[in-house]
């Protein structure tokens, strides 16, 4: 296993957020976690890099053993190492061109030269179909190019895993494809992933183990094919219903 979580626990006040949430993670594997909005999915995400520090829990990731809720500021650096993430929304910064902006995370935050990062970051770039418009600023592009970049600036760190939150939400239907294209790929080519997404068809066709989630909990985990077409748990039945529409979800389930 890349990465193994275990015992995870978070509360806001009185709210058990995640409650002794366990999860394995291998290389190559393209975990998708879905579930109804308030399920515990991005906080679990943003507890594995320490974006949220989680009340309980410990991290196994590339042999090192992380405490999630104890973790010093050197730890969390080298799992910030060796992870990346892609969130909602683009987090660029305006007053720097594409190129600058996958470059400055490997110049600033992991202190490679220069030339090297203006390398790996045309690299990424060309991966996720934006090198033409690598001198572009942020307002000259769409918002599902803008995605893109963020998605090379996660590529360029050549982390072991990476985290994306919901990448497509923010787009406008009609990008949202573009970036489900570059995900794809980077799927086809290895990448190991932990993707929160509302995008059925994503998990369906990409996701080598679906983890369905509901008041922080896991309810039920599995293949995209024993989670879409055999849920053994009403809770899971229902989310598809509600997601796909009931005659997708019935036709999918006795698929």
């Amino acid at each position: 296993m890349i990465m193994s979580i275990k015992g995870v626990r978070k509360h806001f006040g009185d709210n058990a957020v995640l409650k002794d949430v366990h999860m394995d993670i291998a290389k190559g594997d393209v975990i998708v976690i879905l579930g109804p909005s308030g399920s515990g999915k991005t906080t679990f995400l943003r507890c594995l890099n320490f974006l949220e520090q989680a009340d309980e829990g410990q991290m196994e990731l590339d042999g090192d053993v992380f405490s999630l809720c104890q973790a010093s500021k050197k730890e969390i650096a080298a799992v910030r190492r060796k992870t990346a993430f892609v969130f909602q929304g683009y987090n660029l910064f305006a007053n720097k061109t594409a190129l600058e902006n996958v470059m400055l995370g490997l110049v600033v935050g992991r202190g490679i030269k220069e030339q090297e990062a203006e390398a790996r970051a045309k690299q990424a770039l060309e991966k996720v179909g934006m090198l033409d418009r690598a001198d572009y600023y942020p307002s000259q592009l769409s918002g599902g190019q803008q995605q893109r970049v963020g998605i090379a600036r996660a590529v360029a760190v050549r982390p072991n895993v990476i985290l994306f939150d919901e990448p497509t939400s923010a787009l406008d239907p009609e990008l949202v494809g573009e970036v489900l294209q570059v995900m794809r790929n980077l799927a086809r080519d290895g990448t190991t992933m932990i993707v929160v997404t509302h995008e059925m068809k994503f998990a369906r066709d990409v996701a080598s183990h679906v983890i369905f989630m509901a008041d922080g909990l896991i309810v039920e985990e599995g293949t995209a094919e024993e989670i879409f077409t055999h849920p053994q748990q009403e809770r899971t039945r229902r989310f598809l219903r509600r997601i796909l529409g009931e005659n997708e979800a019935e036709q999918t389930m006795m698929a």
